[in-house]
């Protein structure tokens, strides 16, 4: 069985984590790709961090203070055990609906 590790990054999301989340988890993988959702306060200073401590099904890690989005991600890199990895960002800029187009080459050598 593949896993995706779901890397995100986060700083002073408040207004957009819990839909992001939702969208996550509701996203459908091809292939029966398993998902693995890490997500890094990185110092956030608004309610992020509380909204993330009641989240199921997400791996919630939190620095102290802030050290910058590379940082985030290389602690989430740290604790990923995905055999693929994705970095989302929180803003939803990018909607988790394309993971499907993303996986469907690499899927297909």
């Amino acid at each position: 069985m593949i896993k995706l590790s779901i890397i995100i990054p986060v700083f002073n999301e408040e207004k957009t984590i819990s839909e992001l989340l939702r969208r996550v988890l509701f996203v459908n993988l091809p292939f029966g790709i398993k998902k693995e959702i890490i997500v890094i306060s990185d110092g956030s200073t608004d309610n992020t961090d509380k909204i993330l401590a009641r989240k199921k099904k997400i791996k919630y890690l939190r620095h102290d203070r802030n050290l910058g989005k590379g940082a985030a991600i290389k602690t989430g890199l740290k604790t990923s055990t995905g055999d693929l990895i994705i970095i989302q960002d929180a803003d939803l800029e990018y909607d988790p609906s394309y993971y499907m187009q993303l996986l469907r080459p690499i899927m297909q050598n």
